[in-house]
């Protein structure tokens, strides 16, 4: 019996030794992972500091494959795009991917050493390349962009294999990143399953100047917080970019022959004034790491949907752009002209703000729906019509027709037919239902019920004000009573409704009950009903539709814009794109200012995405 206890106890001891053992190996298994993982956030955060000796500065020249774009020693195919119109043909898109594809199969087996490189070959981003290869062995892909300039921080980042998988023996990419006007080194590093190096490539190639006459390197200032920057690309809305190019015009012209005048059409050169569009990326330094050309107009917002990206190419053209940068689909908005921002209904449907395509049109008043997959356009929602005696007070009172007496700015999808709609004009956010009909129906308006005192049967619409962490809702007015026995009691006062508010995002957690929802925008608190202060506001509201309230759930001021711009909220930092000043800034999530950037153009919006799952993983 005292042979088997001693037997347990030391069975027990080495057991215990060995899970101690196990658990200690295990524990320090993951803080060499979380270290690995934080040390590659932070190579991937664009800032020199995190990065040590540039890879520019130890590249070793015999082992440098030269690329060239022009000249005898033409090793990168270019493919050439007359107009931005050009660009989003999809047709013309279609002829750059058989190209391609015909270059792959005449040449035969593509390596790293000898890969197909192609610059810009889609026209849709003036910063990248595209490349194809096949490798021995199954791996993936992680690419340094880097040249010798000390202010230039490299870029680094992990590829996604364009329809090939992750570990892969077929490789194709678009590299983005690329610095315009400088010389480019392109560091491809392979690895396999178990994340070994297995192999490495150093390219070269002397990359043109931004042909839309983008700032290269914008200013930035640092702020007090000592918060990290959030790892992504700011992705930059903003007016176009205005040159002088010469054009030829023909024109009549009288001139004489054989004695008499007569009328001659004749060609003349001229100089003409135009803007080029494009949506621009920007990294954590401020460099220019991507340009997407426009067909002339920039819209507000970008969106991954299925397996490509969308945005507003022409002032009525959406564009479904894939991760090689090919143009798959254009879509029309026959008879409108977009004005801003859409939204993604999650089943194949696009809401665009739009004005019929017409002189003298009523400005932001509709909203287009767009079917991705037939391509189909129309009116889902016109504002005038839902609107009308709102819309006749605001012609009468313009005495002509009211080009933006509604403006709306922002969209939202919160059902089947149902959408949330802003109006800046109005400091008005409807919920509409039965969107697609011929009756659709206002379910309620988030305003201050002041602005619609002259409209009764809209003012009942109004949701009820709710106290700030609170789903009762409160009267209109809460008196003061004042008493001369007693010291007067601290009342909570309703907050001040948004006023003049821009770029929404409805968000509805899990956590939330039915007919409950989140409502982020950013108050710009300028026109109807706007408190008098230079501030801008981060707002989020709890909707309670059931108990018709809201409640405001979040504030945080910041300096003022008073049209245009935005801000969204991560966890743990703000993105406020203040456009009235041409900037933009990242704080941490007590306002404090982390960095602050300084365009010379006029901003609309400025977003940040990290890109992963499209160009990276």
């Amino acid at each position: 019996m005292k042979k088997k206890l001693i037997t347990i106890l030391v069975t027990s001891i080495i057991m215990i030794a060995a899970t101690g053992a196990f658990l200690w190996k295990m524990n320090d298994i993951s803080n060499k992972m979380e270290k690995q993982e934080e040390a590659v956030l932070d190579e991937e955060r664009d800032l020199q500091e995190y990065q040590g000796i540039k890879a520019a500065e130890t590249a070793e020249e015999l082992d440098i494959i030269q690329l060239y774009m022009s000249g005898n020693n033409k090793n990168v195919v270019t493919i050439d795009y007359p107009s931005k119109g050009d660009i989003y043909n999809t047709g013309r898109s279609a002829k750059a991917e058989e190209t391609l594809t015909d270059i792959k199969k005449r040449a035969g087996k593509y390596t790293p050493a000898s890969a197909l490189w192609a610059y810009n070959p889609y026209g849709t981003n003036n910063n990248s390349l595209y490349v194809y290869f096949n490798t021995n062995g199954k791996c993936y892909c992680r690419y340094t962009i880097s040249v010798k300039d000390k202010n230039i921080p490299d870029f680094t980042r992990t590829l996604v294999n364009y329809s090939h998988g992750k570990l892969s023996k077929e490789h194709e990419y678009q590299l983005i990143g690329l610095v315009p006007g400088k010389t480019n080194y392109i560091v491809m590093k392979f690895y396999n399953g178990k994340d070994e190096l297995s192999n490495s490539f150093t390219y070269r190639i002397d990359m043109p100047e931004s042909s839309m006459g983008a700032q290269v390197v914008i200013n930035g200032s640092d702020g007090r917080s000592k918060s990290k920057l959030s790892n992504g690309l700011y992705t930059v809305f903003s007016d176009g970019k205005g040159e002088r190019v010469k054009t030829t015009r023909i024109i009549t012209r009288k001139v004489k022959k054989n004695g008499r005048k007569v009328t001659r059409r004749v060609k003349k050169t001229v100089w003409k004034r135009i803007k080029n569009y494009a949506i621009l990326l920007y990294d954590n330094s401020g460099v220019l790491r991507g340009e997407i050309p426009l067909d002339g107009y920039c819209g507000r917002n970008i969106q991954t949907i299925y397996d490509g990206i969308v945005y507003a190419c022409a002032d009525d053209k959406i564009a479904l752009v894939n991760a090689l940068g090919q143009v798959t689909k254009v879509y029309k908005l026959n008879g409108y002209k977009q004005s801003g921002e859409f939204a993604y209904d999650g089943f194949g449907n696009l809401y665009v703000i739009a004005a019929p395509y017409r002189k003298k049109a009523v400005k932001n008043s509709c909203i287009v729906k767009v079917e991705l997959e037939s391509g189909k356009s129309g009116a889902a929602l016109d504002m005038n019509t839902l609107l009308p005696s709102v819309y006749k007070n605001a012609v009468k009172k313009a005495k002509k027709k009211a080009p933006s007496w509604i403006d709306l700015n922002s969209v939202q999808v919160t059902g089947t037919n149902q959408l949330l709609v802003s109006s800046q004009a109005l400091s008005s956010i409807f919920k509409v239902s039965n969107v697609n009909s011929l009756m659709p129906k206002i379910d309620y308006i988030i305003s201050d019920k002041s602005i619609w005192n002259n409209y009764k049967n809209l003012k009942k619409k109004v949701l009820v004000k709710a106290l700030e962490g609170d789903a009762t809702p409160q009267p209109e007015e809460t008196p003061v009573v004042d008493s001369i026995l007693e010291k007067p009691k601290k009342q909570h006062e309703l907050f001040a409704s948004q006023a003049g508010q821009n770029a929404m995002l409805y968000e509805k957690p899990s956590s939330l009950t039915d007919g409950q929802y989140y409502l982020t925008m950013l108050n710009n608190n300028s026109g109807v009903n706007a408190v008098n202060n230079n501030k801008s506001y981060y707002y989020k509201y709890l909707i309670d539709e059931t108990a018709g309230t809201y409640i405001r759930k979040e504030t945080k001021g910041f300096s003022k814009t008073k049209d245009e711009g935005n801000i969204t909220k991560t966890d743990n930092v703000y993105i406020y794109c203040n456009a009235s000043n041409n900037k933009f800034m990242e704080t941490d999530t007590a306002g404090r200012l982390i960095k602050e950037f300084t365009i010379k153009q006029d901003l609309y919006r400025v977003y940040k995405y990290d890109w992963k799952g499209f160009w990276f993983s």
